[in-house]
């Protein structure tokens, strides 16, 4: 019993000081997991699979709803954040409209997970069928297990999930209440993201380890972009800094655009004077 005590002492604290490393290390095994073991996705699946009928949820208008939620509300959030960044850097002057670290924080978690990591980079790449779409489950295309990359590149493919990627990019949103209300908006983001996630399977558009190694690049990310942003034990980003450098970075954008307009009109006055010179009848004789 005191052995299981000290194990447990150990895992809690190397959680404590080392998040971002278990993340990986538990992403890693998940993925060995599922790869050694395909057949777990098809089982899973098949839970939510009628011989003839296909997916039936796909059918059900609350699941449709829920489904719209997951897609769209994450996606608001981030063009909301987009526009934040956007009116800083129209106006310099002003303060951001959002505090500076969280306006950058979730500018780039969205930016760098489900906008390039998952949508630019392992949907197109990965060549995974989305199971409806597998012979399996009634489609024409064989089975493919995480992590295989094949031929039919830029498809839109299976993994990961792109809607689970976007749900758990808003759980650091807990963060950013009360403290005392700081678990219960992390258990409802929590059963958000679940909800949203077997709906995407029940969907027959998502295996589970779509889902879930989705999950575990997202954490990954948004731990890391963390301790860089707003850990100060790791010497991150104070939020005046911050302010001040999206300052610097709008007042330098106008001044690339005052150059720019600057070479353009000269170009512009150039073109014309060649053209006058140029144009038959446009000199005059002495």
């Amino acid at each position: 019993m005191k052995r299981i005590s000290q194990s447990w002492n150990w895992y809690r604290d190397s959680w404590q000081h080392k998040p971002l490393f278990n993340i990986f290390i538990a992403t890693f095994a998940l993925s060995a997991f599922f790869i050694m073991m395909p057949m777990l996705d098809i089982w899973f699946s098949e839970l939510f699979y009628v011989e003839g009928e296909g997916f039936p949820a796909r059918k059900v208008e609350l699941l449709l709803t829920i489904r719209a939620i997951g897609q769209y509300f994450p996606i608001a959030f981030a063009i909301v954040i987009l526009v934040a960044i956007i009116l800083k850097l129209i106006y310099p002057s002003r303060r951001c409209l959002f505090p500076a670290r969280f306006t950058v924080y979730f500018g780039s978690l969205f930016l760098l997970g489900p906008g390039l990591l998952v949508n630019g980079i392992l949907k197109p790449l990965w060549d995974r069928p989305r199971p409806v779409n597998t012979i399996d489950f009634g489609g024409v295309l064989p089975f493919v297990q995480a992590w295989t990359m094949g031929g039919g590149f830029f498809a839109n493919r299976s993994f990961v999930s792109g809607e689970t990627a976007g749900v758990i990019c808003l759980l650091p949103l807990a963060f950013f209440v009360a403290k005392e209300w700081r678990r219960s908006v992390m258990g409802l983001l929590l059963a958000f993201a679940v909800i949203i996630s077997v709906n995407r399977i029940a969907f027959g558009a998502h295996y589970l380890s779509d889902v879930l190694i989705s999950a575990g690049l997202m954490f990954a990310l948004s731990v890391g972009l963390w301790q860089l942003i707003f850990n100060e034990a790791s010497c991150a980003i104070s939020e005046e800094i911050l302010e001040a450098r999206l300052s610097r970075a709008g007042y330098s954008l106008h001044g690339r655009i005052r150059r720019l307009k600057a070479a353009f009109v000269r170009t512009g006055h150039s073109a014309w004077a060649w053209l006058g010179t140029a144009r038959p009848g446009s000199t005059h004789k002495a």
